[in-house]
């Protein structure tokens, strides 16, 4: 029986194991709505992009949404996906038609004007450059805006010379219809390229999909067509299908592990508390045998009429006695192998369900960690400095301690990725981060906080010391090597600086120091501004 306080400990701790291992549960599930709640948001953008063109597409965007917010099966969302892109490659085969035609309409409209009689050498000079300049087939809806407007302009001066053309009017018309149209193509602009990228850059995913996600964004540069930009959708759409999969077959695998080992493991436990309780009806049995026996002992010699009778009863009972103490021993005995055994096994059964659960908590944290990751960059994302400048403003408020927030952006970032491409600009941020680490990650929180725009929080520091430091590291990136396309380029960094107050809260602060960047961008950029 002295193994039984032993037992109840094991089994507490056996207990304590089975909560982590459900808690590690949840940690999962809690990260796969994390994935599944980036892509549906990502879809929502793709939806608001095609939004117009189709209703069939508006409908069939709007089911894929609704699948992944139930969490659907992943054959029903692949199926989903396999018409969403072949509505999106009829557009864009539709779309290279439409191109097409409004580009013959348009030099027909022109040419047209050519013909008529008594243009002013100036408007037909224009004009014949205009022509010259549109020969070649643009790429996208957009760039036939300019040029159309132009020759509407042209005809409207025609026009108001009441030297009325003969001209084929119903082309003119045509073209603007066929403007019209097209105008439901949502047109590449560099802002919406940028924008892509950047949520490109936000996605956490596992290593080889993100290499994957690398190569796809290697490919959008600032000039591109709608056919290729459709053709990135695609590419983005199977990485983070394949990545969710990844995840969803390894949680399986794990969840299926733990549901057998706990299955196993209540079973032990199931047995071994009937074990223990019939082992205690057992030895309840036995007293009871023990007591009887020992009572009748005790009557027969308070009965005894003489030495010899009670000589010979008590040999008797005692003989007795210990025949049932020897079976009492050997059920004890007994008992306690079958215990340890039980025990043994169960051991065996939580150290292997340990095992497993310290490999998925530690994928959890990896997973964790990407989530407040930036993944170009691998500083802390936005979430990252949000959680961290919360608990610091406490801190502060509750100690009075210096406490000062930076906002610094890049200059004329925009020109390194129209000129160079966006590959150019991703390493250009690569830089930037390293050198913020190396130079003043020591003495503060270091973030991204989208975009080219990072955040730094600096404890222990008064305005003199700050400004020292920040104009140090202003100076020292602009001394910075980067070469692009055998162009050496100088890049700087504008900055704004404030120290938090006691009347401020985390938007307050914040607020301040963005404006003191943007007097720094108004001032001539490449400074520091402290206010």
């Amino acid at each position: 029986m002295s193994e039984t306080p032993s037992s109840d400990t094991q089994v507490t701790q056996l207990k304590r194991k089975l909560e982590a291992a459900i808690s590690s549960r949840a940690s999962l599930e809690n990260d796969l709505k994390t994935q599944s709640s980036m892509l549906v948001d990502f879809i929502g953008k793709l939806s608001q992009t095609c939004k117009g063109q189709d209703k069939t597409l508006d409908n069939k965007l709007a089911n894929l949404r609704s699948l992944l917010k139930k969490s659907a099966a992943l054959a029903d969302i692949e199926k989903q996906i396999s018409v969403i892109s072949q509505l999106l490659q009829q557009h864009s085969t539709t779309n290279a038609a439409n191109i097409k035609t409004l580009h013959n309409d348009f030099l027909l409209a022109g040419k047209s004007l050519q013909k008529v009689n008594g243009l002013p050498s100036g408007l037909r000079r224009d004009l014949r450059a205009l022509l010259e300049s549109s020969e070649d087939e643009k790429d996208a809806v957009v760039q036939y805006i300019p040029l159309l407007s132009q020759l509407v302009s042209f005809y409207t001066t025609v026009l108001a010379s009441k030297n009325t053309p003969t001209v084929d009017v119903t082309t003119t018309v045509n073209s603007l219809n066929n403007i019209n149209e097209l105008s439901t193509e949502q047109p590449v602009s560099k802002e919406f390229i940028e924008k892509f990228s950047g949520i490109l850059n936000e996605l956490a995913l596992s290593d080889i999909n993100t290499k994957q996600l690398s190569t796809v964004k290697a490919k959008i540069t600032p000039d591109m067509s709608n056919n290729n930009l459709l053709d990135r959708f695609f590419e983005v759409f199977d990485v983070i299908v394949e990545d969710l999969k990844n995840e969803r077959n390894t949680a399986k695998v794990f969840l299926s592990t733990l549901s057998e080992t706990l299955s196993t493991v209540q079973s032990a436990v199931k047995s071994t508390l009937e074990m223990s309780s019939e082992s205690g009806s057992k030895h309840e049995k036995i007293n009871n045998i023990l007591q009887k026996q020992v009572g009748e002992m005790a009557t027969d010699i308070n009965n005894a009429t003489s030495l010899n009778t009670i000589k010979s009863d008590i040999n008797d009972k005692l003989k007795r006695i210990a025949v049932t103490l020897q079976k009492k021993s050997e059920l004890e005995q007994e008992q306690n192998n079958l215990l340890q055994a039980k025990m043994h096994d169960m051991a065996a059964k939580v150290k292997s369900l340990e095992e497993q659960s310290k490999t998925f908590e530690k994928r959890i944290q990896e997973q964790q960690t990407k989530s407040m990751t930036d993944a170009l960059t691998k500083l802390a994302n936005r979430a990252a400095f949000d959680d961290y400048y919360a608990k610091a403003l406490m801190k502060y408020h509750s100690n009075n301690f210096d406490l000062a927030i930076v906002v610094l952006d890049l200059d004329d970032f925009k020109r390194i990725n129209d000129t160079y491409g966006h590959t150019a600009g991703d390493k250009t941020l690569q830089v930037i981060a390293n050198t913020l680490k190396k130079q003043i990650g020591e003495h503060a929180f270091v973030a991204r906080y989208g975009g080219e725009e990072f955040v730094l929080i600096m404890s222990e520091i008064n305005k003199t010391q700050l400004l020292k430091r920040l104009d140090t590291l202003r100076q020292q990136i602009a001394r910075l090597p980067f070469k692009f396309k055998n162009d050496k380029v100088s890049i700087t960094i504008s900055v704004g600086a404030s120290h938090i107050n006691k009347e401020d809260n985390t938007h307050t602060a914040f607020e301040r120091a963005d404006e003191a960047l943007y007097q720094a961008k108004a001032e001539g950029k490449n400074q520091v501004v402290y206010v």
